[in-house]
């Protein structure tokens, strides 16, 4: 790769980001002067690797989780994969995913890395991904940590033995893992694609993995229409990627009548007329913009708007709206959301949905806090970049970004649940709606 191609990319990044970006404001980042900061540094990085780094290190100083690097594919698969997945619990990363062979690490607590203490690994990987606290985006962290690793010869210790390991040639899509049941019948609701049971005393469990099936309402829609007497629902995303925001509304629709309001929003908005204004503002002193106040030239108001201007701080905000007047819910009794971190995007788009029209209440561990429509964009070293757009809060104006939907009851399995394949959260849930 070339020097000018380097400056492109770094560059490229920078001016999308100087566009569309929504938290500047908030972060209080002097981008400019960052750009001006990494520049001397991709072009004196001494590999491609150390590039690649350098370009995601550069997009997680925004701090959004819809914002940020990927390295190209040829680099991950020329660097390795994990032959496990891990998942933070109570504070800590446990092994939930395993290649064949290794399922005596299901459930065990990571302690050292290649000899240094696990914590070690996970500051390291802060520096690349978006993370609250100690926790780093599940899907980020897998990606991430072959480069902080040896292709052969490394070491994962834990809670049940050291694990000796290479990395993976290749992306493994089927790890193995110990799914966690409940020791209790059910009968299983006979659709197409999703995960739906019905328990004794009359609950339905519905679960959803991600929002990228079209047909996901239609088949919770069967369900609800075959089981009219319900006496409680629960909607589980805690395993939940995200994807179309629509599909989530669609599923929401049947559980929230009429039109209904979810999150407040804003966007950037500047013309090149009123940026070209509000820049003449930069050179007037203080004396100079009171003077052409009090002589009528302008307003308080105007030079408000032209510093949000070149701040990049200006908006045009707006509230979501779905569903339609007149529209009835499908079912309107006892609802219980399951939460975890790894409640991504979209699905935390539809727990808003649920959250803001108090129509469930919500078990679990908070959200991942990240979401909002991304600008996505290839660039010329083979990488690619997102860049959010829109900026969230709950319609009461929560602000949850970076931190999180809380759940209104805390709830989470642990490290020995995941041992034993129990389904704690879910139990929990059984016996609030029982009881209920």
């Amino acid at each position: 790769m070339n020097t000018i191609d380097r400056i492109a990319d770094l560059s490229q990044i920078w001016k999308q980001a100087a566009q569309v970006f929504p938290y500047f404001d908030q972060n209080r980042i002097d981008w400019d002067q960052a750009y001006a900061d990494y520049l001397p540094k991709v072009m004196a990085a001494q590999s491609e690797r150390a590039y690649h780094l350098l370009l995601a290190e550069f997009m997680n100083l925004l701090g959004d989780g819809h914002t940020d690097y990927q390295p190209p594919r040829a680099l991950q698969d020329e660097t390795g994969y994990l032959p496990f997945t891990l998942r933070y619990v109570g504070g800590e990363y446990c092994v939930d995913a395993v290649t064949t062979g290794q399922e005596r690490f299901l459930g065990a607590r990571a302690l050292r890395l290649n000899s240094a203490p696990f914590a070690e690994a996970i500051a390291w990987a802060c520096r690349y991904a978006y993370r609250v606290g100690d926790y780093v985006s599940r899907y980020r962290l897998h990606q991430l940590l072959p480069f902080y690793l040896q292709r052969t010869g490394n070491c994962l210790e834990t809670d049940q033995g050291a694990w000796h390991f290479d990395l993976l040639p290749q992306k493994q899509n089927k790890l193995s893992v110990k799914p966690l049941t409940l020791n209790e019948s059910y009968q299983k609701i006979a659709v197409p694609r999703l995960d739906i049971r019905l328990y004794d005393g009359g609950i339905l469990y519905v679960r959803l993995d991600d929002f990228l099936y079209a047909q996901a309402a239609d088949e919770v829609r069967q369900a609800l229409t075959q089981h009219p007497d319900a006496r409680g629902l629960i909607v589980d995303i805690r395993e939940n990627i995200g994807g179309m925001t629509l599909y989530g509304a669609r599923v929401a629709e049947l559980l929230i009548p009429g039109v209904f309001h979810v999150c407040q929003k804003r966007t950037r908005s500047m013309t090149g007329v009123a940026l070209a204004s509000a820049s003449q503002l930069a050179g007037w002193s203080a004396k100079d913009i009171e003077r052409d106040i009090a002589s009528g030239l302008t307003t308080r108001e105007e030079v408000a708007r032209s510093r949000a201007l070149l701040g990049n701080a200006h908006f045009d905000e707006y509230e979501d709206c779905f569903g339609a007047e007149g529209q009835a819910a499908l079912y309107d009794g006892p609802c219980l959301l399951l939460t975890s971190r790894h409640t991504v995007s979209a699905a935390e788009d539809f727990a808003a949905m649920l959250r803001s029209n108090r129509r469930a209440l919500t078990l679990g561990t908070p959200t991942c806090g990240t979401t909002g429509t991304p600008l996505l964009q290839r660039l010329r070293c083979g990488g690619s970049m997102r860049v959010c757009s829109v900026a969230y809060r709950l319609l009461d104006g929560t602000e949850f970004i970076g931190r999180g939907i809380a759940p209104d009851a805390e709830c989470e399995i642990s490290a020995d649940d995941l041992r034993a394949g129990t389904d704690s959260v879910l139990r929990e849930a059984l016996r609030r709606l029982r009881e209920a």
